[in-house]
């Protein structure tokens, strides 16, 4: 079951970067700004939100499979509409926003499933491994842009990825999925309290500071080395394929991250865990975009870290959040945490690029402030951490080892 659901995650997640790879052709076909560009992005996130939310609720009252196929589906159209018709900054704008739509009912969803099949003490591991296949295909796309974009088109590159969706959708129409608890409570205050008590905030707090560095950092990333590449005296194809690349490598590394994150935060615990991913990434965010005049495997070297660290504690929040929760509200829960977290990344992204514009004209100061932005957001992590662990429910998590 997690095999099968992971390869079907990576399969449909590459649509999540497919706009950021081909980014460099489409700001210079259709002449878009570095804002008009985070704004496509952030309303992928957009959303995003506006699904998961409606499908975290559904979640914890029906099979998650059923939700999973369907989002799947409506992301692989979304994107093919996006290669054939998309035209311009509106008509990406739309078309982005109902991938997010689709892709909004994957991640939660399965969360959910493979929760209620693993026990505390395997489910860190667990989530770890499906988080891992999230980023994996979330960077396929770079991948493919960087062998691929030039011989086929940034057409081609989207319907590789929309296609990639439509599989995963039809592999998990394969799954047999054990028969799960469903709950019959109907949407209310009192039920959103419920997923609402101090602990829970303040682990969706410290998920926010997570998600404002972390989406923000994966959507620029190859952008970013594009750009280094260009000033190094790089022809401007050979600067897209080689920069996407290493933005490919960049976010892929971080599928062994999650893994052995969460396998640490099994045996160390969950908030101890999250500390040392954060604080190192915090340190890369600072210093990322000040080292673009660096030399290359110098800054390759620091992207690496960057890309490790940044999503290793990622499936830790979802797993502590599930010991925390009540077990019929799961689902919510781990909705209400997606839709905080990735509320926060509709901002990041685009002032991201906002930064990029205002420093127009110099390179160092555009993309070392625009870094630097990131990191101050992260901060918020260990803050919060350091006061749920005054909480007597943090003991809830990892049996005990917080």
């Amino acid at each position: 079951m997690l095999a099968l659901f992971s390869f079907a995650q990576f399969l449909i997640m590459q649509v999540w970067f497919s706009f950021s790879a081909v980014l460099p052709q489409l700001s210079e076909e259709w002449q878009l700004s570095s804002t008009q560009a985070g704004l496509i992005v952030s309303v992928f996130h957009l959303g995003y939100i506006v699904s998961v939310f409606i499908n975290s609720f559904l979640s914890d009252k029906q099979n998650p499979r059923r939700l999973f196929i369907f989002g799947a589906i409506v992301a692989g159209l979304a994107s093919l509409l996006f290669a054939y018709a998309a035209q311009g900054f509106v008509s990406a704008m739309l078309l982005r926003f109902l991938a997010g739509l689709g892709i909004g009912g994957i991640y939660v969803p399965g969360m959910k499933l493979l929760s209620g099949i693993y026990p505390p003490e395997q489910r860190g591991r667990a989530l770890g491994i499906f988080v891992g296949s999230l980023v994996l295909g979330s960077g396929m796309s770079l991948l493919l842009a960087g062998m691929f974009v030039s011989m086929i088109s940034w057409q081609g590159v989207i319907i590789i990825t929309g296609i990639s969706s439509l599989v995963g959708a039809a592999v998990v129409s394969l799954a047999k999925i054990p028969p799960m608890t469903v709950s019959n409570h109907h949407f209310s205050l009192a039920l959103i309290k419920r997923v609402f008590t101090k602990s829970n905030v303040l682990m969706n707090l410290s998920y926010g500071g997570h998600m404002w560095e972390l989406y923000a950092m994966w959507a620029w990333i190859g952008p970013f080395f594009v750009e280094v590449l260009k000033l190094t005296g790089y022809q401007s194809d050979q600067a897209a394929s080689i920069g996407n690349m290493i933005g490919a490598l960049v976010i892929m590394i971080g599928a062994i991250a999650t893994s052995y994150g969460g396998h640490l935060s099994d045996r160390v615990g969950r908030s101890k865990a999250i500390l040392s991913f954060i604080l190192i990434s915090m340190v890369c965010s600072f210093v990322m975009g000040w080292l673009m005049y660096a030399p290359l495997w110098i800054l390759v070297g620091v992207a690496v870290i960057y890309g490790f660290t940044i999503i290793g504690d990622s499936p830790i929040y979802s797993t502590a959040l599930t010991e925390l929760s009540d077990p019929d509200v799961v689902g919510l829960a781990l909705g209400v945490q997606s839709v905080i977290g990735f509320g926060i990344t509709v901002i990041s992204p685009a002032l991201f690029g906002l930064i990029l514009e205002i420093f127009a004209g110099n390179p160092l100061y555009q993309w070392g402030m625009a870094f630097t932005c990131l990191g101050f957001g992260a901060a918020v992590t260990p803050l919060c951490l350091a006061r749920l662990r005054r909480l007597p429910d943090s003991y809830q998590m990892a049996n005990g080892k917080r």
